[in-house]
């Protein structure tokens, strides 16, 4: 059995639009740690009395600008536990966040907060260490170490935002701010709506939050102003849901939150040119253009206003981390209004995180109009462009399900001029050329790999077992290239598969039974199937064979190996195949 031996893994990644102001911006670091503001005083060190303390410091700040904040992180939290200085222990605390150990970053922060009970910055950074780890009653008596000590707990509202999408923290932290020690702080029960609002408590909150709003700091109210809205939306209230937002704008006439929800509000509510044209008097900066147009974008198209669509998202900036949604969205849109060649240009230019994702677009819409021909051209400029021979594998992957396996060959042969070192690409045209019943092609290729790697079992193997299959005359020079390869990897399944086969063609059948169910068992693969059953066939295991047979068509029924076993011994099963 061949088999890939390099794969190159293909990005198959769709990313949704979604309103990112939508709430908050829920920006978080590495493990959902709150980050520290910029530590630019933190120079007490230069005051320190002690000479081993400053030198030992000096050193961990070296570690941190030469080898990184990994190998800093232990230094810093030992000079911490020796010193009295907050400045340190600050220092320590914030270079355990940047390493991401969750354990450096317990250890700074009860140091921190040993030396400053008061510290407000250390309470968010330990809560959410503790919480990750699942500390819920030490994270329940760090918030109220807070509050004893007088450190605000303002960052709280936000904190539930941060964690949004992580159901463990947020289960958390509405069991540790129902404490009856936490439920005088205002700030803990603005927290606790946020969390209503996660949860779907929108009645709750459209028949409360109004004496809320009264009570909260100005820093809060945009976001309670939201979640009343939003809550107003889900109850199917778009019209009171908007007269909120309005008046929201009105009191708060730079807050970008409320005017990027008022927008969609006014798309669902039908006044999509009213939100249009509130958009371009909003002068937004360029990024934040990006931003909200493209969740206005996304709204449209669902809406079924493609053409305001387009027009929208033809407006925006195209550059920034946004560049390449925009243009993926941009394109669909075109795509749906009938606008090809518009669409197909966009989408050519799609790279980044939906590279691959716009590459299997592109032959799909070819595909769709006849012009496969087509293809293998853009492919290849756009594999260059992006360096990644992963499209390559992938579009020839679709010429073949597409039965134009010439297709497939070409894009593999001109793509060796273009990643000739790239030796994966050279063993997928063997494998398609075999297919194609072109085996001489084949073993040109697989001799030519197992010379540049004499060492590779892989190659070893694949050589091997295509001698075996296609040239039987050569069957001793193959089963000695196998043996090789089983000696240097006894446990790779097409390994034992192709070991398993020699012995079968040899005679040898219950060595061969042996090695083809211990492949089976390791990867249920269409062309195992085939010979793990065949052998069963023949040892009069009749039903253990169709039984597997079943199996390996669910992997690949149009495998020629598989097809003609069974057209040999069972064609039943090619009926509904």
């Amino acid at each position: 059995m061949q088999r890939l031996r390099h794969p190159i893994p293909l990005k198959s990644v769709f990313l949704s639009i979604t309103f990112g102001l939508s709430l908050s911006a829920c920006s978080s670091v590495s493990n959902h740690v709150t980050p520290l503001q910029a530590d630019s005083q933190w120079a007490p060190v230069a005051q320190s009395t002690h000479a081993k303390q400053l030198e030992q410091v000096l050193g961990a700040e070296f570690t941190l600008q030469r080898q990184g904040s990994q190998q800093a992180s232990t230094l810093y939290l030992e000079v911490a536990q020796q010193s009295s200085d907050e400045g340190i222990a600050k220092r320590a605390t914030s270079t355990a966040v940047m390493s991401d150990d969750t354990q450096a970053i317990l250890n700074a922060s009860q140091r921190w907060l040993e030396l400053n009970p008061s510290a407000s910055e250390a309470y968010p950074v330990r809560l959410q260490a503790l919480l990750n780890t699942e500390q819920t009653d030490q994270a329940a008596e760090l918030l109220i170490q807070a509050t004893q000590h007088n450190a605000a707990l303002g960052f709280l509202p936000n904190f539930v935002d941060q964690n949004v999408r992580h159901e463990n923290i947020t289960s958390q932290l509405e069991d540790i701010l129902s404490a009856p020690e936490l439920s005088k702080d205002l700030y803990v029960e603005i927290a606790q709506y946020h969390l209503l609002f996660i949860n779907g408590g929108y009645p709750y909150i459209v028949e409360n939050i109004g004496q809320l709003i009264t009570r909260s700091p100005k820093s809060e109210l945009e976001g309670l102003i939201v979640i009343k809205a939003l809550s107003e939306e889900q109850l199917g209230f778009k019209n009171k849901a908007q007269r909120t937002l309005v008046q929201g704008l009105k009191q708060h006439p730079n807050s970008q939150r409320i005017q990027a929800n008022l927008l969609e509000i006014l798309i669902k509510n039908g006044k999509s040119q009213q939100a249009l044209d509130a958009f371009y008097d909003a002068d937004f900066p360029p990024y934040l253009a990006q931003q909200i147009g493209l969740g206005m974008g996304q709204l449209l198209i669902q809406q079924g206003h493609l053409e305001q669509s387009i027009a929208l998202l033809s407006d925006l900036p195209r550059h920034g981390v946004l560049r390449d949604q925009l243009l993926f969205m941009l394109a669909n849109a075109q795509h749906e209004a009938g606008q090809f060649d518009e669409a197909l240009n966009n989408l050519i230019n799609v790279f980044g995180q939906l590279s691959w994702t716009a590459s299997e677009t592109i032959v799909k819409w070819l595909y769709s109009v006849h012009q496969a021909d087509l293809v293998n051209g853009i492919i290849l400029k756009r594999a260059a462009l992006d360096s990644e021979p992963g499209h390559i594998m992938g579009v020839a992957d679709l010429h073949v399900q597409q039965r134009q396996p010439e297709l497939a060959i070409d894009l593999l042969t001109r793509s060796l001029s273009v990643f000739p070192d790239v030796d994966s690409l050279r063993y997928k045209r063997a494998i398609t050329y075999d297919m194609q019943e072109q085996w001489a092609a084949a073993l040109d290729d697989l001799k030519l790999l197992l010379e540049k790697h004499p060492n590779d079992p892989a190659y070893l193997n694949a050589l091997g077992y295509t001698l075996m299959v296609r040239s039987p005359d050569d069957f001793d020079e193959a089963f000695e290239l196998i043996q090789q390869a089983y000696a240097l990897d006894d446990e790779d399944p097409a390994i034992l598969d192709s070991m398993g086969w020699a012995y079968y063609l040899n005679g040898d059948i219950d060595s061969a039974r042996d090695l083809l169910a211990q492949a089976w068992n390791e990867m249920q693969d269409a062309e195992i199937g085939a010979h793990f059953g065949e052998v069963l066939w023949h040892k009069g295991k009749h039903e253990q064979a169709l039984a597997i047979w079943h199996q390996a068509l669910k992997d690949n029924a149009s495998l020629p190996t598989l097809i003609k076993t069974l057209e040999k011994y069972a064609p039943q099963l090619l009926e509904g195949a």
